[in-house]
């Protein structure tokens, strides 16, 4: 569940407990992490270094599941872009253990795992990707995909 959401489930369930919202209810902002949005800044400036490393501070803090999930896809993307590759797919692979639904990090550890000469391995990863999302990701690989 993002931040947003249980923002407002937790208003509703005050809501609920006192009977409606009054002026004096107690009101919940909460904002995406700092290093992950600033890791996502510096990825798509081209700053991969930069994007690394705050994907890492984000990762030592205390993040929603949602948000640790996304923190170590995007490093994985990160490390394979800086040429990192059995980083990448640690990182990737984290992600995957907390969401075996999470399609994004199977390709990414796909990639990784390809620029590391497994290739069986990157195609199991890139037909689970297809699996779950068969509209978002095709290639190549699909012909080796169980049908």
């Amino acid at each position: 569940m993002t931040r947003t959401k249980r923002s407002l489930a937790i208003l509703l369930a005050v809501a609920g407990i006192s009977g409606a919202v009054s002026a004096q209810s107690l009101t919940l902002h909460v904002t995406r992490d700092y290093y992950l949005d600033h890791g996502d800044r510096a990825l798509a400036a081209g700053e991969t270094l930069k994007a690394a490393d705050y994907f890492r501070k984000a990762l030592r803090k205390n993040l929603s599941a949602d948000e640790r999930i996304a923190a170590q896809n995007s490093l994985c993307a990160a490390e394979f872009i800086l040429g990192n590759y059995d980083a990448a797919s640690e990182a990737c692979t984290a992600a995957i253990r907390a969401d075996g639904g999470y399609w994004k990090a199977y390709v990414n550890r796909g990639n990784a795992r390809n620029a590391l000469g497994d290739t069986e391995g990157a195609i199991a990863d890139y037909c689970e990707a297809k699996a779950l999302e068969p509209g978002k990701v095709d290639g190549d690989f699909a012909s080796y995909c169980p049908a």
